[in-house]
């Protein structure tokens, strides 16, 4: 058996992590809570178990989401991107 890293960000999975950048990482509670009025991302990272012969490349996108049910553990990091007056319609 090995262990395998599938990511989910906005409802879409994927074996490759999202490109955040890491400057924008909140690391603590505090730091959440300091940017409630902020945008905050939530990217879910699933540690899953599998057999030596899968691959991960090889399955169809639904497949790889079911087997996030399955996680041995999930890791949930947070970020926030700072909103500017660029992006206020």
């Amino acid at each position: 058996m090995k262990t395998i890293h599938l990511f989910k960000y906005n409802d879409a999975v994927s074996w490759n992590k999202p490109s955040f950048n890491e400057d924008y990482k909140l690391s603590s509670l505090n730091d959440f809570m300091m940017m409630r009025f902020m945008n905050i991302e939530v990217l879910s990272e699933f540690l899953i178990e599998v057999p030596d012969g899968f691959f991960a490349h090889n399955e169809p996108l639904d497949k790889l989401a079911k087997l996030c049910g399955s996680a041995k553990e999930t890791i949930e990091h947070y970020f926030y991107y700072p909103s500017d007056d660029y992006d206020v319609l």
